[in-house]
């Protein structure tokens, strides 16, 4: 089978977790069999040179940094960076990236990422996966954001309970399927022997703006880590945060780092490898959720949390409902309050060999890329582009 994955990569500042995040999709696909091609469209505003000011696509880090992944993984030459909807392109021309949509079998949309006429137009099947559960629904249905939904025939979410009753969002008339983030174990060295000193994430402080809808408002991740601000104080074990764009004047930022949270700044984690070192180094992760994806009981699985697993590294994740379609108790435990997350502290840190070893058997027996691949390719031949919900 040929498939075009589209996604977006080089957009600065570089986030490595959401590059390895796709590359478990491009790899595991080769891997499988499959003609695999990747397409990233950029758009002007989004060029920068290695000083973060604007310049013009030709000179910007975007190029090194497709490039420069795209050639670690061997993808170069089946892989096209296609500026300002075809004004410029590096790796495949034009004429070769259209005729290879126009070939593929699947032209796989990660986030409605590509837009570009000619390329959406090409493709015989369009698949739209949904990184943002509740996000997307509210923007399309309360807000009216154009999201292109018309375009795709075949929809995945990574909110295991969109399009379900298990959730109060709405379904925009979309017929969802789910979708788990994919592991490529040859990729995530098995750190399960050695411990490391803190539990750790990586997180942005702020997000996309809040949103209202049937009278509750859906938040970032701040009012979350607000909430949780406690924990530090409640558990004889270090957390710390890597952060994405934050302020030391916050307010919230002040709060955590009072109550014994550890802040680092996540623009250090900003090429493949330190972000590896980073969860290698770590002794589990503790992750916090967006609190739109917790009020909508979406269901969200973390491709991040994905691999802490395939470490070996358990995952202490705050709950959004994931736990009606999987397993949690031994390596990916979960919480709703900080006496629940100090406990699943403690827990892990009583039996750190068990845990380590089932976060590995975990992302082994679920996120697997020959488990979770195989069944998209099914759910994308047999799902048409219905209303309704899909429920499992």
């Amino acid at each position: 089978m040929r498939i075009v994955l589209a996604a977006v990569i080089s957009r600065w500042p570089f986030s490595a977790g959401m590059a390895w995040h796709w590359l478990q999709f491009v790899v595991g696909f080769k891997k499988l069999g499959h003609d695999v091609y990747f397409l990233e469209e950029v758009e002007p505003g989004w060029c920068f040179d290695g000083q973060g000011e604007r310049c013009h696509y030709d000179r910007s880090v975007n190029r090194d940094l497709f490039r420069s992944v795209m050639e670690r993984f061997g993808l170069m030459e089946n892989a096209c960076q296609l500026y300002h909807h075809g004004e410029a392109t590096q790796g495949l021309s034009v004429s070769e990236i259209k005729e290879a949509v126009k070939a593929a079998d699947l032209l796989i949309n990660m986030s409605g990422h590509a837009t570009t006429g000619f390329i959406l137009e090409a493709a015989r099947r369009r698949v739209y996966v949904d990184q943002d559960p509740v996000y997307t629904q509210l923007w399309n249905s309360e807000y009216k954001k154009e999201l292109n939904f018309r375009l795709h025939d075949v929809f995945f979410s990574m909110g295991l309970n969109i399009g379900t009753s298990h959730t109060p969002i709405p379904d925009c008339g979309i017929r969802w399927n789910h979708l788990l983030p994919p592991v490529v174990p040859e990729l995530w060295p098995d750190a399960a022997a050695t411990g490391g000193k803190r539990f750790t994430t990586i997180a942005s402080w702020t997000g996309y703006s809040d949103l209202f809808y049937g009278g509750k408002w859906y938040r970032s991740k701040y009012a979350e880590f607000t909430r949780f601000a406690p924990l530090a104080g409640m558990v004889d074990q270090e957390l710390e945060i890597a952060l994405k764009r934050f302020r030391d004047e916050d307010p919230g930022i002040r709060l955590l780092r009072e109550k014994g949270w550890i802040i680092s700044d996540a623009g250090a984690i900003n090429t493949l490898e330190s972000y590896q070192t980073f969860i290698l180094s770590s002794r589990a992760e503790i992750g916090i959720a967006q609190n739109a994806y917790v009020q909508g009981n979406s269901g969200w699985f973390s491709d991040r949390s994905s691999h802490y697993l395939a470490c070996g590294k358990p995952v202490l994740a705050q709950s959004t409902g994931f736990e009606r379609r999987l397993p949690a108790g031994k390596g990916l435990l979960t919480f709703n309050t900080p006496e629940e997350a100090a406990e699943g502290v403690n827990r892990i840190n009583r039996d750190y060999a068990l845990h380590s070893e089932a976060a590995r058997e975990f992302a082994r027996t679920y996120l697997d890329y020959r488990v979770v691949l195989p069944t998209m390719i099914e759910d994308c031949r047999a799902t048409q582009c219905v209303a309704g919900s899909l429920e499992r």
